[in-house]
């Protein structure tokens, strides 16, 4: 007996088997997500006092950090001023701390070289110096 098979054929019987092949995969894969969904549920249903519990806080949570930001905020004009503060005394201290040494150290070494060359010119006794 000689059977032939045409290529149509053959391809009908390949795409059946593959169709079969995909089909189990996707029983396969339904099965698993069953049963994640399962677990899924139990583990909800275990915790769902401590989940009700959470999504009550939740509203009392934000008021907190709502009101905490805003006391930050506050914080941080009074930080902001006290720096600006701080910046201006700063300003203050150096342009007083430039006018004395222009005006009180920088005559007193002028004065004291004076001194000096008056002393070496008139070349006092020599005695005895501790320093």
């Amino acid at each position: 007996m000689n059977a032939t098979i045409t290529v149509g054929e053959l391809l009908v019987v390949l795409m059946s088997v593959l169709g079969v092949g995909v089909l189990v995969y996707l029983l396969i894969l339904l099965m698993r997500v069953n049963e994640t969904l399962k677990s899924i549920q139990e583990i909800v249903s275990k915790n769902e006092k401590h989940l009700d519990e959470s999504l009550e806080r939740i509203p009392r949570v934000l008021e907190h950090v709502e009101g905490i930001t805003k006391h930050v905020d506050q914080s941080m004009v009074h930080v902001q001023s006290a720096i600006e503060n701080v910046s201006d005394v700063t300003d203050y201290v150096t342009d007083m701390v430039e006018g004395i040494n222009e005006e009180v150290v920088e005559p007193l070494k002028e004065a004291f070289k004076l001194l000096l060359m008056i002393k070496s010119f008139f070349g006092g006794s020599k005695k005895k110096k501790w320093f």
